[in-house]
């Protein structure tokens, strides 16, 4: 599965956003509640505890994913545990962003470049 395809993330059966508490130094990063969150394809995905503050404002809220393309960073922008932003880098520097649209479930082109 992609997560930066245009295909639409739909909400879990609850239609509920889960909660996350910030985490902050010295937290428990194995309690699932300081974990990232996406909801995909009437699934929820854990993805782990956020470990970059990308910001600048003290807060973890993204984590990043190595594969053989590039990297992937996941982001929480609004400090509720769930990821709303995606963006990807390829191996050659190119990137692409996308932002969850809260209405529709569906992921919006925001930024494409190349790094350097």
């Amino acid at each position: 599965m992609s997560f930066l395809g245009d295909e639409s993330f739909a909400d879990d059966p609850d239609g509920a956003v889960h909660d996350v508490a910030q985490v902050m130094p010295g937290d428990d990063l194995d309690d699932p509640g300081n974990h990232l969150w996406m909801h995909a394809d009437g699934r929820v995905w854990d993805l782990g505890p956020a470990e970059l503050d990308t910001d600048d404002d003290g807060v973890s809220d993204s984590l990043t994913r190595n594969g053989p393309d590039g990297i992937t960073v996941y982001t929480d922008s609004d400090r509720d545990g769930q990821v709303d932003k995606i963006t990807n880098v390829d191996t050659q520097g190119v990137f692409s962003s996308r932002a969850l649209d809260p209405d529709s479930g569906i992921w919006v082109p925001t930024d494409s470049g190349r790094l350097g």
